[in-house]
């Protein structure tokens, strides 16, 4: 099993995808880099972080949020229509999604999760991004490739 950590993940591009007006809008993220835990099945098919985890990076990795709307906190760039979300890229120096009463600050790839929900993402070299959304996607690219690296 492979699990997205947000913290140190290079973010490649962040993009709005124009929805109906019925849906809400699409935040795509699309990591360069993606700091990824892969993890080995044991004898019974679970499986677990342990000294056997493989740590690295995946490239080609998109999350999506859909049903966006502008989040309120007033200590974080928001999205809007005319955001420079050309900005948000780079190394991230955390990140998070809040769902229900739950904070994951690493996910499970693939993922999918409906729901409201606020992503945070902040970056090593600018401000934090917030959006809120009603689902969560997170897939690999027909061409991703996983590199183990120490650097993770």
């Amino acid at each position: 099993m492979d699990t997205l950590l947000l913290d140190g993940s290079e973010v490649r591009a962040v993009r709005r995808e124009s929805g109906d007006g019925l849906e809400g809008d699409t935040v795509c993220v699309a990591f360069a880099a993606a700091c990824v835990r892969r993890d080995p099945e044991n004898s019974s098919g679970a499986t677990g972080a342990g000294r056997d985890s493989v740590w690295g990076h995946l490239t080609g990795l998109t999350l999506r949020l859909r049903g966006v709307v502008r989040a309120t906190d007033a200590d974080a760039l928001a999205w809007s229509p005319d955001a420079a979300l050309e900005d948000a890229m780079g190394t991230l120096s955390g990140g998070e999604v809040r769902h229900a009463d739950q904070v994951w600050r690493a996910l499970p790839l693939p993922c999918n999760v409906n729901g409201p929900m606020t992503l945070s993402l902040r970056f090593r070299a600018g401000p934090e991004w917030v959006w809120q959304g009603q689902g969560l996607a997170i897939e690999a690219e027909a061409n991703s490739r996983f590199f183990e690296s120490y650097a993770c």
